[in-house]
C-alpha cells in the first residue's frame, strides 16, 4: 500500500494537495490525530482498499503530533508499510497574503501574532522537515499549478526510472525560482524565439522553436554539454539509490527556451529508458491563489 503523509506549514496548500490526491483515487483523510494513524493504515489494508493508496493530512492542529508522530511511523513501518512524507512550505510573505485572501486566522495564533505563529510553527516542524522524503515549496504555485504538480509527482510511474523519480520543471525567472529543485539551469543565453514574429506566439514544444534555439553554434554546444551532464547526474543518482531528482530550467518568460530545453532533455532521458515527469510551470500564466 502506498501511504502518503501530507504535512507542513499551515497555509502551504496541504488541503489542496489532499483534494488533488482524492481526485486521483487515493483514500484521503485530513486532520487525523496521529495516534490513530496506525489503526487507519491497518483498517485500509484489511478492507481491500490498499490498491487505491492512502493519503493522510497531519499537522500541528493535533497537539500530540510532534510528540507521537515518530512512534506512529515506526509502528506503520513494522507493519510493512513505508510512509512517504511530503512536507509543504511557503514563504512568510506568501502565507500572509493567503490568510488575508481567505480571511481566516492562523490556526496556531491563539496567543501569538501572525508572524510569531508562523515562525513558531517553522521552528517546531524543523525536525520533521529534515526527515521528510519530499519538501515542496508552494510559494510560486497557484492552485492549478499545484494540482498539476501533484498529479505529475504522484501519478503512475513507468519505465526503468521508477526507482528514481525525476522531475523536470520549466519556469520563468520573472515568476520566481522553483525552490524544490536540486539543480537549476539558466538558459537565457540561448537565442530567444520571442523576437521572431513567426515564433513569438508558439512555445518550446514546437519543433521550429527548438530548431531556432540551436541556431547559434556556441550556444548549441553548451546546450549539448548540459544535456550530457544531466544524463550523467541521473546515472549517479540512480547508483546512489536516491528517491527524487528535481531539475528546473529557467528563461525569461518560461514559454520558449526553457520549455524547449526540457523537451530535449525529456527525449534524451526517455531514449535511455528513464521516464521523467515534466511540468511546464509558466507556459501559461494563472492568478488563482493556493488555499
Amino acid at each position: 500500500m502506498r501511504l502518503l503523509i501530507i504535512t507542513g506549514l499551515s497555509g502551504s496548500g496541504k488541503t489542496s494537495v489532499l483534494h488533488t490526491l482524492e481526485d486521483m483515487g487515493f483514500f484521503c483523510v485530513d486532520s487525523l490525530p496521529v495516534t490513530m494513524l496506525p489503526g487507519l493504515v491497518d483498517h485500509v489494508a484489511r478492507s481491500g482498499e490498499a490498491e487505491r493508496g492512502l493519503a493522510v493530512g497531519l499537522d500541528m492542529r493535533d497537539r500530540l503530533f510532534l510528540k507521537e508522530y515518530a512512534l506512529a511511523f515506526q509502528k506503520i513501518r513494522e507493519g510493512g508499510v513505508k510512509p512517504e512524507v511530503f512536507f509543504l512550505e511557503t514563504t512568510t510573505q506568501v502565507l500572509a497574503r493567503r490568510f488575508e485572501e481567505i480571511r481566516r486566522k492562523h490556526p496556531l495564533s491563539v496567543d501569538r501574532t501572525f508572524l510569531e505563529s508562523v515562525e513558531w510553527e517553522k521552528e517546531q516542524l524543523s525536525g520533521l522537515r529534515e526527515e521528510a522524503d519530499k519538501v515542496i515549496d508552494t510559494s510560486s504555485f497557484n492552485i492549478h499549478q499545484l494540482r498539476n504538480y501533484i498529479r505529475a509527482l504522484c501519478g503512475p510511474s513507468e519505465g526503468k526510472g521508477a526507482g528514481l523519480q525525476i522531475e523536470i520543471i520549466s519556469f520563468s525567472y520573472a515568476k520566481g525560482l522553483p525552490f524544490q529543485a536540486a539543480l537549476i539551469m539558466d538558459v537565457r543565453f540561448l537565442p530567444n524565439p520571442y523576437y521572431d514574429p513567426e515564433l513569438k506566439d508558439r512555445d518550446g514544444r514546437d519543433p521550429a522553436v527548438q530548431e531556432y534555439i540551436r541556431k547559434d553554434a556556441k550556444a548549441g554546444r553548451i546546450l549539448e554539454e548540459f544535456l550530457q551532464m544531466i544524463e550523467d547526474v541521473v546515472e549517479f543518482y540512480e547508483k546512489d539509490d536516491r528517491a527524487y531528482f528535481v531539475l528546473a530550467v529557467g528563461c525569461t518568460g518560461g514559454k520558449h527556451r526553457s520549455v524547449a530545453v526540457v523537451c530535449a532533455l525529456e527525449e534524451r532521458l526517455r531514449a535511455r529508458g528513464v521516464a521523467p515527469m515534466v511540468f511546464h510551470r509558466d507556459i501559461r500564466s494563472g492568478r488563482d491563489p493556493v488555499h
